[in-house]
């Protein structure tokens, strides 16, 4: 037996990928020297520090407030300001339990809730290639596309930072997606409304992904009962068909139970906020309602500049950049994002999205099913049309 076959029966083991997999995460725990530290410079800092302090005053107390400081009027009232109860409670509630041990050390507070978001980066990756595994029937190839996904600038960057619209958020996106492909594949409909339920407590992107999967799917359906009507001769029985089809289609239910739960949410985030605010507060004046109609562009334009369409499209175009292309061929520095794109730079990233635009259009004719790949091409389209405003 020659050594090459000695190491093929190895090769061919379904968890050795997997256990590469984590042993490549596993990188990022050992080598991230300046995660030990308190302060890092930057937005990184800034917002670590700020969701840490929102998951730290987490508590019955306040009525489950997240909120950055809070002050005594002269007459004794608490007022809280810096309220963020628009987001889902789930990832700050895990950031709250991961830094209890330490919670009088302010230093070693920061280090937990970065580990908590690195084992999130971890179950991400995990959950990526397990969807990749189903979706390409090769474990190998699913550990290729995940490897390269996951070294990208942005995932990198975010993966530590202390953030509910970082890691948990992402890996409520990632759980409904793999959540998706099961159902799909094997029609197991209660596991996507079980996770997408666990998902909304951790974010609201995961929206973004349920809208197109739910329009395709209910779309999808309807051609169907169209189509099975068309044999009817009777007007009013086609539809009947076609409604009752569509009353009963499980993507129908999908939207309303993520609508409906997410709703839920909401509600009891003001009502927390009302109660604390001692009930005398109307609900479009709620520092939380009126922040998430300003996000959304329904509470005024804000600053022109910032939300319109020039700007916004040069914004995520750079993004783009910073995905696709070598940080060197950027034409900024670090995280500097103030300098315009050289010259190479855009000719670079034309070139390289005509090429994956097209990629993108072939693969899809091949891809099965359409529906998984049509979802993950456009729900980035989805969140972006009403965070332009953010």
């Amino acid at each position: 037996m020659t050594p090459f076959d000695r190491i093929t029966p190895a090769l061919r083991s379904p968890w050795l990928p997997l256990a590469l997999l984590l042993l490549a995460l596993s990188t990022v725990f050992v080598f991230g020297d300046d995660r030990w530290y308190f302060y890092r410079v930057g937005y990184h800092s800034y917002i670590s520090s700020q969701h840490l302090t929102l998951a730290v005053n987490l508590s019955p107390e306040h009525g489950f407030q997240r909120f950055e400081r809070r002050i005594i009027d002269d007459d004794g009232v608490i007022r809280y300001r810096d309220v963020y109860n628009r987001f889902p409670i789930g990832g700050y509630a895990a950031m709250k339990l991961a830094t209890l041990p330490v919670s009088d050390n302010p230093s070693a507070r920061l280090m937990a809730a970065r580990i908590l978001m690195l084992l999130f980066f971890t179950a991400i990756a995990v959950l990526a290639y397990l969807s990749l595994c189903r979706l390409t029937s090769n474990r190998w190839v699913a550990l290729a596309a995940t490897l390269l996904a996951f070294s990208s600038y942005y995932l990198l960057y975010y993966n530590d930072m202390t953030a509910n619209e970082g890691m948990p958020d992402l890996l409520g996106v990632l759980l409904v997606f793999h959540g998706m492909v099961v159902f799909v594949q094997e029609g197991r409909f209660r596991q996507l409304l079980v996770k997408t339920c666990i998902a909304l407590l951790l974010g609201w992107h995961v929206l973004a992904l349920l809208l197109p999967f739910v329009i395709l799917g209910l779309a999808r359906d309807l051609l169907g009962a169209r189509s099975a009507a068309a044999d009817s001769t009777s007007l009013l029985m086609s539809s009947r068909r076609i409604v009752s089809t569509l009353l009963r289609s499980r993507y129908l239910l999908l939207g309303a139970v993520a609508l409906g739960f997410g709703l839920s949410i909401l509600a009891f985030n003001f009502t927390m906020e009302y109660a604390a605010l001692g009930g005398e507060t109307p609900l479009t004046e709620l520092p939380s309602f009126k922040s998430m109609l300003k996000r959304t562009g329904s509470g005024g334009l804000g600053r022109a500049d910032h939300i319109g369409w020039s700007p916004f499209l040069e914004g995520q175009f750079r993004s783009i950049l910073r995905m696709f292309i070598p940080y060197a061929l950027l034409g900024h520095r670090g995280d500097d994002a103030a300098e315009s794109p050289t010259w190479l730079s855009k000719g670079l990233s034309i070139v390289l999205g005509v090429v994956l635009s097209a990629a993108c259009l072939i693969g899809s004719l091949f891809v099965r099913p359409r529906i998984l790949f049509a979802t993950l091409a456009s729900f980035g389209f989805f969140w972006a049309l009403p965070m332009r405003h953010n």
